[in-house]
């Protein structure tokens, strides 16, 4: 009967998960939260049975030494009491004798899940590392923090209780034990009594039609004051980018009008050496020396010189080596000017 309160208890969990959990939530996540769950209802719906089991126990124990007189007793029938028929209405109980081996057992998992997995996940999940090895990295030394010196306070009290006040390890176990359920209770008691205050107050509340309204008022009126903040930041972020956007365009622009007046400053300073060689583009680069220095004047520029350049081409290739050399020195004057 009891593998019912494990069915029961896994299937509650699994419809806790479907209407609770959030769509997309991560695996690790899910099966972490869920086993926790299985195992806390597991052991909350296995106690009517493990007390049923204890009584009938007990039923059948006073039912065998009632009927036997206490000087005829003897070990075998010690032994055998429980095979014994009696008057007692126990239920079916196949395998029952494992439950003293997994409620321990499920206390012990829910411990470790409550206390250590709670906190590794929260400091996984939060961690801003971007592979999986630096999160968990991260949420370890995170934990280690609080963890590592309550080891070391919990293990040098142990120590002391068992050199000074001369407990045994069983003792020291039953204590360890005790303190974790009392902080356990603490915090069952702590969020009781919330639950206890704050569901009914909630409920009250709601069926408060009229409280209700002036309650909605009150927060349009804050949301209406959060959102023309938003809209004054978001206007002051817009017009920030749009000058930055206009300061980068002017600064590009004023680059490359530097670089074009330094390429037209070298073609004009080669100027002379043409006019000495006797090449075509001497006579067409001295009109260069009088453009204008704005960005029209500068395309103008740029265009003559270009056009100057084809010309000067085929004339170039049938001079001597020297003098062929200029005209492709300044052609790739203006293709790194312009």
């Amino acid at each position: 009967m009891w593998v019912l309160a494990l069915a029961v208890s896994i299937l509650s969990a699994a419809l806790c998960l479907r209407y609770f959990a959030r769509r997309g939530e991560r695996l690790y996540v899910l099966v972490v939260v869920g086993t926790s769950w299985s195992i806390g209802f597991f052991m909350f719906l296995v106690l009517p049975f493990d007390l049923e089991h204890a009584y009938c126990r007990r039923c059948r124990y006073t039912s065998a030494h009632a009927a036997a007189p206490r000087g005829n007793e003897t070990a075998n029938d010690v032994i055998a009491w429980e095979d014994q028929p009696s008057d007692c209405h126990c239920l079916p109980h196949p395998g029952i004798e494992a439950l003293p081996t997994l409620i321990p057992a499920a206390y012990r998992v829910t411990m470790l899940l409550g206390y250590l997995m709670n906190d590794l996940l929260r400091s996984y999940i939060s961690s801003g590392e971007f592979t999986s090895r630096g999160r968990l990295r991260d949420a370890l030394r995170e934990c280690a923090f609080f963890y590592v010196p309550f080891t070391v306070v919990g293990v040098g009290f142990l120590v002391y209780l068992i050199s000074r006040q001369g407990l045994t390890l069983t003792a020291v176990r039953m204590l360890v034990t005790g303190l974790f359920n009392a902080i356990g209770l603490f915090i069952l008691v702590a969020f009781l009594g919330y639950g206890l205050v704050e569901v009914p107050r909630q409920l009250w509340h709601r069926a408060d039609g009229i409280g209700q309204l002036r309650f909605l008022r009150f927060k349009v009126a804050v949301l209406s004051e959060e959102l023309h903040e938003a809209s004054g930041k978001l206007e002051e972020a817009v017009h920030a980018t749009d000058a930055a956007l206009r300061a980068e365009a002017a600064s590009a622009s004023a680059q490359a009008s530097l670089r074009l007046q330094a390429g037209l400053a070298q073609i004009l300073a080669r100027e002379k050496l043409a006019l000495a060689a006797g090449s075509p583009l001497g006579a067409n680069l001295q009109l260069l020396s009088g453009a204008t220095s704005d960005e029209e004047g500068q395309r103008g520029v740029a265009m003559t010189a270009a056009g100057a350049l084809r010309a000067a081409a085929p004339a170039s290739s049938t001079a001597a080596a020297p003098r062929s050399s200029g005209p492709a020195k300044w052609r790739q004057v203006l293709d790194d000017g312009f």
